[in-house]
């Protein structure tokens, strides 16, 4: 089982009114061994950890979030971030620079 004993559980019903698909579908993916679930009574149920599993990246390019994902943006202010800490940095000298990168290319 991949799912820890404390993982939520959530039942077909409440995954489709979430958006994840319509249970009939959903039905046939764990039938399919796509969705690992649980049987508690008559009743399919997905473990929170596995919910993953039901989603597939939209315009997902070489790893690279869709410009419109949250991540992109969280992506994108981390740039800015680092770019303004490397704009703050102080300047090396041509001989500072030498010597790092001597430093840096000893084994």
């Amino acid at each position: 089982m991949t799912a820890s004993t404390l993982d939520r559980l959530y039942t077909l019903r409440q995954l489709q009114d979430a958006g994840y698909g319509d249970r009939i579908t959903l039905t046939k993916r764990i039938h399919r061994d796509e969705i690992p679930a649980v049987k508690v009574g008559n009743r399919y149920m997905v473990y929170e950890s596995d919910l993953r599993r039901l989603v597939q990246p939209v315009n997902d390019v070489a790893g690279k979030p869709s410009a419109a994902s949250p991540l992109a943006e969280d992506l994108d202010d981390l740039a800015a971030l680092a770019a303004r800490m490397v704009a703050t940095w102080p300047r090396l000298s041509d001989d500072r620079k030498r010597e790092l990168g001597a430093l840096l290319a000893t084994p």
